[in-house]
């Protein structure tokens, strides 16, 4: 239930004091953006809206261009007609390139290497939180908001207070030095308070439903997609074997696997079977019992260190750890490997599916981020 909005009348106050602070809004048309820039206003600042272009598998495939991904030609036009509705200046920045090269090309990459991208992760460092920065920055901004669900304190990046929206894991990528300039309105607020505002304000689109799995390609549509991008690459067949080699059928492709699956798998077996492991070097889906599932520890690479000055700082340190968004925290112990790759020690459970290509994050007891990586 959401508390009355009279609970929620600070968000609305404006300050005098915020009248000479010009924030630069990245607008995707959604509700949570949407009623960013809303509140912004109502509390005085100077608002831009930004809204960025980024490739679509839309535009290069469908016949309907303007279908359901995230900043489609509506989610331009909703982003512009919530800036015309209060009054602010709204800029469509063309990122095509930059998005098509750093996020989609990598995308396509990792799944031909057998390993699950994570796509937001790496969007969020070079662009929504990269390109958008310099880009607000040029237009004159002091700070750039988003709606993520998300904090900022004391220059350190925490975790929002909605607990079904932990989007700093998401964010874990983000440069050290991009945190400065970062504003996150609705971190303490949770989904239904953020509607009840933007309905409250007048928001067009506060019943907007939100986007769903990735947003450059159509739900529903990845093997299609990773077909088309990869030229057919990723339909190399291999064997499904057991742990111990033996065969138990055939895969058409890595890429339409992923560690945990037990359904779709089209083997005959006493037990239920799990995939465990993608073996990219040897194209081969490896399946074993849900116990396999389970680990102590991970190797991961491509370190970002948020809380501290360098990755020496995380040697021997006691945190938590989180191996995808929806997932637990789970108290840990951090070992160095070498320069850009650490070792992550459960030290009070297992930890189930731990999938290669996938971010690591990990927080103190305060939900603040300290570093993330990539799962090897």
């Amino acid at each position: 239930m959401v508390e009355n909005l009279k609970e929620l009348s600070k968000y609305l106050e404006y300050k005098k004091e915020n009248e000479g602070i010009t924030v630069a809004v990245g607008m995707s048309g959604g509700v949570d953006s949407s009623a960013v820039a809303y509140l912004l206003k109502k509390q005085g600042y100077n608002v831009i809206g930004i809204t960025m272009k980024h490739w679509s598998a839309m535009d290069e495939f469908a016949e309907d261009a303007n279908s359901k991904t995230c900043c489609s030609l509506d989610d331009i036009y909703d982003a512009k007609r919530v800036c015309d509705d209060i009054e602010v200046p709204h800029y469509v920045v063309n990122l095509k390139e930059p998005f098509k090269e750093m996020v989609v090309d990598y995308f396509v990459e990792e799944y031909e290497k057998g390993r699950t991208p994570n796509p937001c992760m790496v969007c969020n460092r070079h662009i929504k939180l990269g390109k958008l920065i310099e880009y607000g920055k040029k237009i004159g901004a002091d700070f750039i908001a988003t709606g993520h669900y998300a904090k900022i304190v004391d220059g350190n990046l925490y975790m929002g207070d909605d607990p079904k929206k932990d989007q700093v894991y998401f964010l874990s990528q983000a440069k050290k030095e991009y945190l400065k300039h970062l504003m996150f309105p609705v971190g303490d607020l949770e989904k239904p308070q953020v509607r009840a505002l933007a309905k409250h304000l007048g928001v067009r689109v506060y019943a907007k439903r939100d986007s769903q799995e990735v947003c450059f390609i159509e739900d529903g549509k990845l093997k299609e997609f990773l077909v088309e991008m990869s030229d057919g690459r990723v339909n190399k067949e291999g064997d499904i074997v057991k742990k111990d080699g033996t065969v138990m059928g055939r895969h058409n492709g890595l890429a339409f696997y992923t560690i945990g699956q037990r359904k779709g798998l089209g083997l005959q077996h006493p037990t239920p079977l799990y995939v465990i492991k993608l073996d990219g070097k040897r194209n081969r889906v490896i399946v074993g019992d849900d116990k396999d599932l389970f680990k102590k520890e991970l190797v991961a690479n491509q370190v970002n260190v948020l809380a501290f000055d360098d990755i020496t700082s995380l040697d021997g340190l006691k945190c938590f750890a989180k191996t995808r968004s929806r997932d637990t925290l789970h108290p840990c112990e951090v070992e160095i490997i070498k320069d850009d790759k650490i070792k992550v020690k459960f030290t009070e459970d297992e930890v189930r599916a731990i999938t290669p290509g996938q971010g690591v994050v990990l927080y103190d007891s305060e939900g603040k981020v300290l570093a993330s990586a990539f799962i090897m």
